[in-house]
């Protein structure tokens, strides 16, 4: 009996366990506070800024971002 002796490589389930990170996630801190503050026009708008320049936890910054966003483009959608 001839036993194969090609290496072969081994299917690894580390990349399944242990993503990287979305790029998209990435370009968050990318994100200049001057230019949203340049952008926000209304003193709502302001306040998110404020908001957003100092908050600690990186996912709540995330929200406000995109909040802050959502906002500009669409006006209507902000609370009242």
């Amino acid at each position: 009996m001839v036993h194969n002796t090609k290496k072969t490589k081994k299917f690894s389930l580390r990349g399944l366990f242990h993503p990287s990170p979305h790029p998209a996630k990435e370009k968050s801190k990318e994100i200049s506070i001057s230019m949203l503050k340049k952008l926000a026009t209304t003193q709502e708008q302001e306040h998110i800024v404020d908001r957003i320049e100092n908050e600690t936890i990186p996912s709540v910054r995330d929200a406000w971002i995109e909040y802050f966003f959502k906002i500009i483009k669409h006006p209507q959608y902000k609370d009242k």
